[in-house]
Order: C-alpha cells, then sequence, then structure tokens
C-alpha cells in the first residue's frame, strides 16, 4: 500500500467519478482505474461499487475513508508542524543552571517580557552537555579562564536574631564552630564553596539540616533553627527577613564568583548572546540594589 494510492483513493471517493477525479489530479483516467485496483487487490476489498454514470463507495471504501482521513490531514500539516518545531527550536535557550537559580528565574522572567516569543528549557545536572549556557559558581579566581565572571558575590552569616552573635558587627567563622549548621546538600556547587569557607576557618560544621531545595534551607535559617551561609544578592530577601540577623564574615574571606559558561558547539547563537549580556546586566543590577 502506498501514500500516492491512498491520495487517488481519496479523490475518487470524493467525486464517485473516475474521470472528474482523474481530471482533478491531473492524470489519464486508466492510471488512476488501475491504482484503485491494486488498492483493492492488496486490501482485500472493493472499495467501489460500479454503477452506470459513476461508482459508489461500498462499505469497505466508507471505512476506509473514515480511517486514513485523519492521517492523510496529518501528514498533510507535517510540513508545517516541522518547520514551527524548528522556528521554536532556534527559539528556544538551553540552560544549565548550577548555581544562582532564583536570580535567573527572575532573569528569565523579565527577559521574556521583552521577548515574549522566546522559550527556555531550564536543567540542573552536573554531567548533561545539552545547554547552551551554564550557570554556576566557584571560589574566586580559582576557574578556568575560559569561563566568564558575571560577579562576585559575598556571603553573609545568618545567625537567629534572639542569639547573642545577633548584636555583633560583623563575626569571624571560627566563634560558630560548635553551632549547628543548614546547609545545601553536598551536590550543589554552594555546598562545595561553603565547605571551604569552614575549612579554611579550621573546622568541619555540624550539619543539622540539609536540602536541595535552597527555599527550605532559607526558611529554616529564617525561622532560626541554626545557622548558615546567605549569599548577599541571589537568595534576596536578605534584608527583609525579620528573625535573622546577617553578620559579615571578618575572616575567612567569604566569596564566591557567579561564572556563565558557554558550550562551545553553539556559541555563535544571536539569540544566546543577546540573552547572555542581558543576564550579566541583569545581575549586575541585583547586586547594585543590594548594596
Amino acid at each position: 500500500m502506498e501514500l500516492q494510492q491512498l491520495q487517488y483513493f481519496l479523490v475518487a471517493a470524493k467525486y464517485e467519478h473516475i474521470t472528474k477525479a482523474a481530471n482533478s489530479l491531473h492524470i489519464a483516467q486508466p492510471a488512476l482505474s488501475q491504482s484503485i485496483r491494486r488498492l483493492e487487490a492488496e486490501l482485500g476489498v472493493k472499495l467501489f461499487d460500479r454503477r452506470k454514470g459513476g461508482i459508489v463507495l461500498s462499505d469497505s471504501g466508507r471505512l476506509l475513508v473514515k480511517e486514513i482521513e485523519p492521517i492523510m490531514k496529518s501528514l498533510e500539516d507535517l510540513p508545517k508542524k516541522l518547520a514551527d518545531a524548528a522556528g521554536r527550536q532556534h527559539q528556544t535557550i538551553h540552560l544549565n543552571v548550577l548555581a544562582a537559580s532564583v536570580l535567573v528565574t527572575n532573569c528569565i522572567i523579565a527577559y521574556k517580557a521583552g521577548h515574549p516569543d522566546v522559550n527556555f528549557r531550564f536543567v540542573q545536572s552536573q554531567s548533561t552537555t545539552d545547554y547552551d549556557l551554564c550557570i554556576t559558581a566557584a571560589l574566586p579566581r580559582r576557574h578556568p579562564t575560559a569561563n566568564q565572571v558575571v560577579l562576585e558575590e559575598k556571603f553573609y552569616l545568618a545567625v537567629p536574631s534572639a542569639s547573642r552573635y545577633a548584636s555583633y558587627e560583623e563575626i569571624d567563622l571560627i566563634d560558630v564552630a560548635e553551632e549547628g549548621f543548614i546547609m545545601m546538600a553536598d551536590t550543589r556547587p554552594i555546598r562545595r564553596i561553603c565547605d571551604q569557607f569552614c575549612m579554611e576557618a579550621g573546622f568541619t560544621p555540624d550539619i543539622i539540616f540539609e536540602s536541595m531545595n535552597f527555599e527550605a534551607v532559607r526558611s529554616l535559617i529564617s525561622a532560626g533553627l541554626g545557622v548558615g551561609f546567605w549569599p548577599e544578592f541571589t537568595w534576596e530577601n536578605a534584608i527583609s527577613s525579620p528573625n535573622v540577623t546577617f553578620l559579615p564574615i571578618r575572616s575567612p574571606e567569604c566569596k564566591r564568583d557567579l561564572i556563565i559558561t558557554r558550550n562551545p558547539q553553539f556559541t555563535g547563537s544571536p539569540l544566546v548572546q543577546d540573552f547572555h549580556d542581558f543576564l550579566i546586566g541583569y545581575a549586575k543590577e541585583c547586586r547594585d540594589k543590594y548594596q
């Protein structure tokens, strides 16, 4: 059974007249009749009843029309669907977000306000290579030069406002070595950075809670259930959290670089470049707002 046979059959079914159908298809009448006979032979049924002056669909013919019309319509629409899908692919930015997810999400919202046709695919995977831009973090000056540092972000130590530390103007990290820490899970870049801060201060933190979800960590710190590190601006709400006091850390230096890495296979897209530049500007505006 060939696609052309089915197309010819549907036209013949529409006209129920071989000559009119052949003229519509711009083929010879014998060619159309032969195509229909071959189709009937392959299916083992009569599709038309021959009558004087024309042809009439048989019960089998009507059933075949009912079954294949949606299929043929889908095939007709397929080129447009493929073209639309290709267009959407060109209008899709693939992000691998391993750090500053709140910042990046808010940046996407702001970008789409001016670019409603642009789509985003957002993943968080250490192993994937399917991305246009990867946003991650590292200790200052400890990243490959091929990466682009968006900006530097310092960390506060978040302590319960009712604790004895709340009256401090700043703090040495070693002063809270015996406190319970609330941390991100050890699969996240921010956790490795915070572990390094504690190591440089000379202690291993007593972790009383850890989570993959930064909102859970942020909420528990806000609830005063432990101490923890709080990035200066990417977690937001540092200033407006009434139950937490945010202390500048005097030593060691607690900072990280937010980094954009471009996938070398997809560096030529003007759309990706435009969002890349927008993200850098947006991040700097956020930093300036909290300073």
